[in-house]
């Protein structure tokens, strides 16, 4: 199969499926594994590489895009993965602000808004009962951050960079939990 192939192969999977990795696991056993692209083992090789490495599932893909076209078919099945999310996002970014300032918006994204911090706190609140204080790191650092950032009107990335280095630190010190 040619990166060509893999990378639409890949595009239409992700287009088509929704919950994650896991979903994209029967149509690239289908269409790789049954016509001999890839052997059975190696599917399988490629699948337990990407629940051994950090990150998402979906980083199964660059092992079975490796198996199945060398190294050009990990790049291929790598960014066949991801173009569907960036597409969207670009599309997302690009509604207009005024489209923010209808009333109906406003007020569905205010009342969205409660409802995810509730989601948050009564997270927290499970972990207390679980009695594992640690992991509160974790939905406490997210909630500083929020807050902070929405407070000094911080830029994205910044508090991105803020999140990777509490993280680290938590990590670091051995209070993760995780």
């Amino acid at each position: 199969m040619t990166a060509v192939k893999l990378f639409l192969l890949v595009v239409s999977l992700t287009a088509l499926s929704f919950g994650g990795g896991n979903s994209l696991l029967a149509g690239l056993e289908r269409e790789l594994v049954g016509p001999g692209v890839i052997t059975p083992s190696q599917f399988a090789a490629g699948v337990a590489l990407g629940q051994a490495t950090p990150g998402p599932l979906a980083a199964f893909t660059t092992a079975i895009g490796s198996y199945a076209a060398g190294w050009t078919g990990a790049v291929a099945a790598t960014l066949g993965l991801l173009v569907v999310s960036w597409i969207a996002v670009q599309l997302i970014a690009r509604v207009p602000k005024a489209w923010f300032s209808q009333p109906a918006v406003r007020s569905g994204l205010g009342a969205v808004t409660p409802y995810a911090m509730g989601l948050v706190l009564f997270l927290a609140y499970r972990i207390v009962q679980a009695g594992d204080h640690t992991r509160l790191l974790a939905p406490a650092g997210i909630m500083l951050l929020v807050i902070v950032g929405r407070l000094l009107k911080a830029p994205t990335a910044l508090l991105m960079v803020a999140g990777v280095l509490l993280g680290m630190l938590v990590q670091g010190t051995g209070l993760a939990g995780w």
